[in-house]
């Protein structure tokens, strides 16, 4: 990825927070981490960020209060990855303008890393004015993988 593809990572859990700040690693990318949402958005507000992976069950301030802090704030430059344990009805509560994609936790490691790459390259995509409507390059046949 190109420059300026930095993921802030976000968990009030050390351990997951870690986890998924190597994933980023191994993904590429320049990686930041934040204990909860009242961190989050203060390490949001320089902008360097492309993509945000978020838990949504944190103490101090919640995913779900970071999301409306964003959609507040008109920062439309940054893909959202919301982590939960929640149900359905908590995924439902998420804004789906602002939020590019949910995982549940349990999660798959490499579906997370895919995750991360997509939400990046659409970013990428976005600021560079692709005007092809192409987020994801994939194979064509007769192309090897």
């Amino acid at each position: 990825m190109g420059p300026g593809n930095k993921v802030l990572v976000v968990d009030d859990e050390a351990a997951i927070r870690a986890l998924i700040a190597k994933i980023v690693q191994r993904a590429g990318f320049d990686v930041d981490t934040a204990r909860d949402g009242a961190e989050a958005i203060e390490k949001l507000s320089d902008g360097s960020y492309s993509v945000l992976v978020i838990d949504l069950m944190m103490p101090v301030m919640d995913g779900y209060d970071v999301v409306r802090h964003i959609r507040a704030a008109g920062i439309h430059n940054l893909a959202i990855i919301v982590i939960t344990a929640g149900d359905t009805a908590a995924i439902r509560r998420l804004d789906p303008g602002v939020v590019h994609s949910v995982l549940r936790k349990p999660f798959d490691i490499d579906v997370l890393g895919d995750l991360i790459v997509a939400a990046a390259q659409s970013m990428q995509a976005e600021k560079e004015g692709d005007k092809k409507g192409k987020i994801l390059d994939f194979p064509t046949s007769g192309e090897a993988c």
